[in-house]
């Protein structure tokens, strides 16, 4: 999301790297600065897997546990960190392992952490 923009529009990210997806299959970069929402990822995945519940559906899958094309790259220019437009419930590091997961190119976003949460039980 922008700076500036409220936190509800936290679901809108598969819009977002859906039509980004269209237009070019690598993006080169963000096309402005944008805010880490991980939380509010979180959030609609929890409350959409919640609504499911509710509703009687048997299973739900998460389609995107990794988009590797969107290096998650905090430290530099905010417009090459493409994770930021990333729906998938991993980090993909840029040329290292993980921490959590050791010998991985990944660490997991809160949104893992919801879904992991989810199915415990």
């Amino acid at each position: 999301m922008l700076q500036g923009e409220r936190d509800d529009e936290a679901g809108r990210v598969h819009d977002v790297a859906a039509d980004v997806h269209e237009r070019i299959i690598a993006p080169v970069r963000l096309n402005g600065e944008y805010v880490r929402d991980e939380a509010g990822q979180a959030t609609y995945l929890r409350e959409t897997l919640e609504i499911f519940e509710a509703e009687g559906v048997d299973s739900a899958f998460v389609f995107s546990f990794a988009l590797h094309q969107h290096l998650h790259r905090p430290d530099g220019d905010p417009r090459d960190d493409l994770d930021l437009a990333s729906y998938g419930i991993v980090k993909v590091l840029d040329e290292r392992y993980g921490e959590i997961y050791r010998g991985l190119p990944w660490e997991p976003k809160a949104a893992f952490a919801a879904l992991a949460e989810c199915y415990r039980s």
